[in-house]
């Protein structure tokens, strides 16, 4: 008699005759046969066995042979079996994983093989959306380590999710722990690496394979103001031509609409889409004016205009600059020059305000955490390791120099606002803007 048809009977041959036979309905999916069996004594055992299948919802059951379980009374077992149906069926929906299996197990088997499907591993082909090249991979794979515990140096990671089930490894404050815990100890990158490779190759996973319900990182907060310090300064280092093409390229083709939608929290879809549509549009800006943050996102729409060959250009007063120098800075690339001119007919008084309310000023903490994904996002998608450190003031390392041949010097201290040379800051005045975009654009065309 199969079990696909209809629930076995329990216990050996020769004890047939001691017990009730089952119910020989069909089961259906999601119903067990806990309820009718009688529980049975084992030979050579004490207490008392329930002989049970499962039918998971796909149809299937959870074991050709079914499952015994075993405790001192028949209520006990009868109790424990129904413990182990219910967290298979809040589990897979194959019946491999449940959530009291090692997390060290799923990593293993699913996380790690599931990082390096992704790489692309044809260097003459560009990279697809979901492809990561072979230095991401290397990246993600040492955070997957530190996710595990697993590390070369001598401190010892008293958070790590070894040790865990899939169930408490997947608990809020196991994650923010972990990942709190890698940033002290290896830095704030590393900590940002491993909450991405958790995010998209361990929880995501689960929830395919539905041992969870929801991505717990999905607006999972990590603190990392405690983060250990980099061995490098920001702002020193300057993008290859090549670099800067291909980022200012990435940068003009993202699509705003591409962003999760949220689970819960206060804002919405929209809301994150007017974020990172205001994101894109600032580093951008930064890209191709060589602006500082503070000078450029505390801008009001009225400090802003677009002259008659179609360029965007920002005006800065004296109390505007860290060099306390007013001057006029022009967007060196058409297309960002378009996309800033219709900033101007938001309705906002500033150009880049709070994305949940334009009427006010975005707050630079939580601006500054969500510019830090985009270049994030730089630096996964396009491979320049550098965007993994330096921020928006590596524009202007960048624009000075690719500018050093088109631009005199003097005519590069003004317009980037350098407290250098101050006898050039005040005898060399940027009155005009249409030479220095004829000179530069060209070098600014992704």
């Amino acid at each position: 008699m199969s079990p696909h048809s209809l629930v076995m009977t329990t216990g050996k041959s020769d004890q047939k005759s001691d017990k009730k036979r089952a119910a020989t309905t069909r089961l259906e999916p999601g119903q067990h046969s806990i309820d009718r069996v009688e529980a049975f004594q084992r030979p050579g055992r004490d207490g008392w066995t329930v002989h049970w299948h499962l039918r998971l919802p796909s149809g299937k059951l959870e074991r050709d042979g079914g499952r015994f379980t075993q405790a001192p009374t028949k209520g006990q077992a009868r109790a424990k079996a129904r413990a182990i149906a219910e967290d298979l069926l809040k589990g897979s929906g194959n019946g491999i994983w449940k959530g009291t299996d090692p997390v060290l197990d799923y990593m293993d088997k699913v996380t790690l093989p599931k990082i390096r499907s992704k790489m692309n591993t044809n260097a003459s082909r560009a990279a697809k959306r979901d492809e990561l090249s072979p230095n991401t991979v290397r990246r993600y794979e040492l955070a997957y380590r530190l996710l595990r515990g697993e590390c070369d140096q001598q401190h010892r990671h008293r958070h790590a999710l070894a040790g865990l089930t899939l169930r408490e490894a997947m608990k809020p404050r196991a994650l923010t722990s972990c990942l709190e815990e890698i940033a002290r100890l290896h830095g704030a990158v590393n900590a940002k690496h491993a909450k991405i490779v958790a995010k998209k190759y361990l929880a995501a996973e689960l929830r395919v394979d539905e041992v969870i319900e929801f991505n717990p990182l999905t607006d999972l907060d990590v603190d990392l103001s405690k983060a250990k310090e980099p061995a490098y300064s920001r702002g020193g280092q300057a993008l290859s031509r090549d670099e800067f093409t291909r980022a200012l390229r990435y940068l003009l083709d993202a699509d705003p609409e591409d962003v999760d939608r949220p689970k819960r929290g206060r804002w919405t879809r929209e809301q994150r889409v007017t974020e990172r549509a205001a994101c894109l549009d600032i580093v951008l800006s930064q890209a191709t004016t060589g602006l500082r943050i503070s000078e450029l996102c505390m801008r009001p729409v009225a400090d802003c205009y677009v002259d008659a060959n179609g360029t965007f250009i920002f005006l800065l007063g004296a109390k505007d600059t860290k060099t306390r120098t007013g001057r006029q800075v022009a967007v060196l690339a058409p297309e960002v020059s378009e996309r800033l001119a219709r900033r101007l007919h938001s309705g906002s008084p500033w150009l880049f305000p709070m994305p949940s309310d334009p009427d006010r000023l975005w707050d630079p903490r939580n601006r500054d955490r969500k510019l830090a994904n985009v270049y994030q996002e730089l630096a996964r998608e396009l491979d320049i390791e550098m965007f993994e450190h330096e921020r928006g003031h590596s524009w202007r390392t960048t624009s000075n120099t690719l500018l050093y041949d088109v631009l005199p010097e003097a005519t590069r201290i003004r317009l980037f606002g350098h407290s250098k040379a101050v006898n050039r800051q005040k005898y060399t005045a940027v009155t005009s803007t249409d030479a220095i975009v004829a000179a530069a654009s060209p070098l600014y065309e992704a």
